[in-house]
């Protein structure tokens, strides 16, 4: 999708512009005389027109009684033109006006700056699409836990950005074209041959409504009362009309109604960008709709692609469910692989999913079949690789198959040592290929942090911040650092983030490395303005409880949770960590409950199992002296199901540790304090994390 950027004139039709005499729009002054061939520029059917003039000297293409013949005539000569003939027979969809509520109007919104607006929005989103098809799995690998718009590109590359179906323009059509064919403007010429045909452009008109909050209503919401609709209607051989959802943010509102024109006009580009947003539902809706279209298709391939990667990203954060949607990812991708065979993003995505059920099977203990799908992976980037290179596509669509091949030698080193240089070595070739693929840097420095080349994995990280400096690559580098336990050394990556682009997030993710580097009032005052920036952000309130909970300053923590959970009851890590800070305040039945909740809302939350039996066997102790044998029963369940969910969990085994050690079951106890040493310092046990029943992506980069 293009979009032509322009000032809107509400009410001017393609009839009305024709109903001008033909040379009167866009001539030289005068009519072209005998001599005149000489002083025209090239252009299609020019020597045509030039051919006519000489025949009969008194040809001329003004007059409104010659249109019609005058019509056939350009047609004939503009017939070999390619350029001409694309530009008339593509349906265009052009933005009239849209009303404004004088709520806005006194905002300096008029209804041209709406319709701008909008076309921008349409742009943003075939962009970001088109970004989406290029990095496939890689769009998951965020940096930031919650904030799914998170990019490491500029742009996409050419190798992907398919031509869109849809062209979305203001109702301007002199900026469309402006090349003159024998004295005639050639946006004439094509509204005149698209008339004639019988083509129209589909109209876009609509208007934007307020909705005032009811008497009382919006008494706690601070972004004030007024919320905004906009209806559009969409008229080309019938009617459609869509109205979104109102909302106080003006950038939702034109978003949302910038997606479903997308998606009426160009189906695919709507799915991708729907599934970069990680709106997995009305992704997988979209794309099962276009391809159940009897209509013949040119990219087919792209939607199956997609399929897979839908496949794989519903469910991979839901230990329930991630391997079954990963076993139906490979299932889908190897089918598209057998179909296509040369369609190297397919291929890249297919590697990307055989590594990570590799990586399940290695958590699993089961070390060959692990192998086997690290070896396929990168077998099928490399085919992947070929298959781009054999296309001539441009290098930097190879960035990602680079990559990827990487992330599986990467995985093989657990066995082999020297496929670490391989992976380094891979990672090299898709830096070549693209400077600004980020994950290419993460991974690098990934690395070199296995190796304990710590100075190396910074000076990587540093590299790639000075490459681009946006507040998404630096916030993916603080994020790998945190990883790596490097807290002091993200700060600054953060809180540069936070400068070039002031949000509530920026600043929760600062303050969150603020407070693990033990700066903790400097944590609290960074997350104030989190919360400042956006009260109804519940990550500000539970970054800044567990900042509390740090320093044991347990009432203080609970209530900051209590509000978390408020705002967002979905999110099962505030549950829990409410639960932690009722538990070290001593109320363990408070505490109990609050697990048992954690556990309705997320039932694979492995942490709230290891904590409520431990709070259990610590209330036991209190209230009885011991542990009666009906609760350790109970006890053995829950600890065994926490082990079964997260085996090599750090917090995960401590726990454990501490459920036996009341028990006074000193053999278990020592055995969870070695596999916990074994472990080695990690992350937070999820604290850090938003997690809810479905997938939902958390953490950093992943090694």
């Amino acid at each position: 999708m293009t979009a032509t950027h322009g000032k809107a004139h509400e009410n001017t039709t393609p009839a009305a512009r024709a109903a001008a005499p033909a040379g009167a729009a866009n001539s030289p002054a005068g009519p072209a005389g005998p001599g005149a061939e000489a002083a025209q520029p090239p252009a299609a059917g020019g020597g045509i027109i030039a051919a006519l003039q000489r025949w009969w000297p008194d040809w001329t293409l003004e007059g409104p009684r010659k249109l019609t013949i005058n019509t056939l005539i350009v047609i004939a000569g503009l017939l070999g033109s390619g350029v001409v003939v694309k530009a008339t027979l593509k349906q265009v969809q052009v933005v009239e006006a849209i009303s404004v509520p004088k709520d806005l109007e006194s905002d300096g919104y008029t209804s041209a700056i709406v319709a701008q607006r909008l076309i921008d929005a349409a742009s943003e989103i075939t962009r970001t699409a088109a970004l989406a098809r290029r990095i496939g799995a890689y769009t998951l690998v965020e940096s930031e836990p919650s904030r799914p718009d998170s990019t490491d590109s500029e742009g996409p590359s050419e190798a992907y950005a398919m031509d869109s179906a849809f062209s979305l323009t203001c109702d301007d059509p002199g900026k469309k074209y402006d090349v003159q064919v024998g004295g005639v403007s050639l946006t004439t010429v094509i509204l005149y041959v698209r008339e004639l045909f019988g083509l129209a452009d589909s109209r876009i008109s609509g208007e934007i409504t307020v909705e005032h909050a009811a008497p009382g209503a919006g008494k706690d919401d601070k972004t004030g009362a007024k919320r905004f609709a906009m209806r559009l209607r969409i008229t080309n051989k019938g009617h459609v009309e869509h109205e979104a959802k109102a909302t106080d943010q003006l950038e939702t509102l034109f978003e949302q109604a910038a997606l479903r024109l997308v998606e009426r006009f160009d189906p695919l580009n709507a799915a991708y960008y729907s599934y970069y947003k990680r709106d997995f539902d009305n992704a997988r809706r979209i794309v099962r709709v276009y391809l159940t279209d009897p209509s013949p298709k040119d990219d087919s391939e792209w939607a199956e692609n997609l399929l897979g990667l839908l496949e794989y990203a519903r469910y991979r954060r839901d230990d329930a469910r991630a391997e079954a949607g990963l076993d139906k990812a490979i299932v889908q991708l190897r089918k598209l692989r057998q179909s296509e065979p040369k369609f190297a993003p397919g291929l890249y995505n297919l590697a990307y999913v055989l590594t990570d059920k590799g990586r399940k099977r290695q958590a699993a203990g089961e070390t060959e079949a692990a192998k086997t799908y690290f070896n396929e992976a990168h077998a099928v980037a490399r085919d992947g690789i070929r298959a781009h290179e054999a296309q001539d596509k441009t290098s930097r669509g190879r960035a990602v198959g680079y990559a990827t091949a990487g992330r599986a030698l990467r995985q093989l080193a657990r066995w082999e040592k020297g496929k670490y240089d391989e992976a380094l070595h891979a990672y090299e070739q898709s830096i070549d290929a693209d400077r600004l693929f980020i994950p290419a840097y993460v991974s690098q420095g990934m690395i070199h942090f296995k190796r304990r080349d710590v100075d190396k994995a910074i000076a990587v990280y540093q590299l790639a911040a000075e490459l681009n400096p946006s507040p998404q690559t630096l916030t993916r580098v603080g994020a790998a650092l945190r990883q790596n336990g490097r807290h002091k050394d993200s700060v600054p990556m953060f809180e540069e983030a936070a400068e070039l682009e002031p949000s509530a997030k920026a600043y929760t993710y600062w303050g969150m490395a603020l407070r693990d580097s033990d700066r903790h009032a400097e944590a609290r005052a960074v997350f104030a303005k989190a919360i400042e920036a956006d009260p109804k952000l519940a990550n500000g309130y539970n970054q800044l409880g567990l900042s509390y909970l740090d320093e044991e300053q347990w009432d203080k923590a609970a209530e900051q949770f209590a509000t978390a959970m408020k705002l967002a009851p979905q999110w099962s890590n505030y549950q829990y960590n409410l639960g932690l800070a009722q538990r070290g305040a001593g109320k363990l039945d408070e505490a109990i409950a609050s697990f048992q909740k954690t556990i309705a809302i997320y039932p694979s939350h492995a942490w709230s199992y290891a904590q409520w039996g431990a709070t259990l066997a610590q209330r036991e102790r209190r209230d009885s002296g011991t542990v009666s044998e009906e609760t350790a029963k109970r006890l053995e369940e829950k600890l065994k199901r926490a082990v079964e969910l997260k085996p090599n969990d750090k917090i995960v085994l401590e726990a454990l540790r501490e459920a036996y050690e009341t028990m006074d079951w000193r053999e278990q106890a020592i055995d969870a304090h070695r596999r916990a040493l074994a472990i080695g310092d990690g992350m937070q046990g999820g604290l850090n994390s938003e997690i809810k029943p479905i997938d939902h992506p958390v953490g950093g980069g992943e090694f």
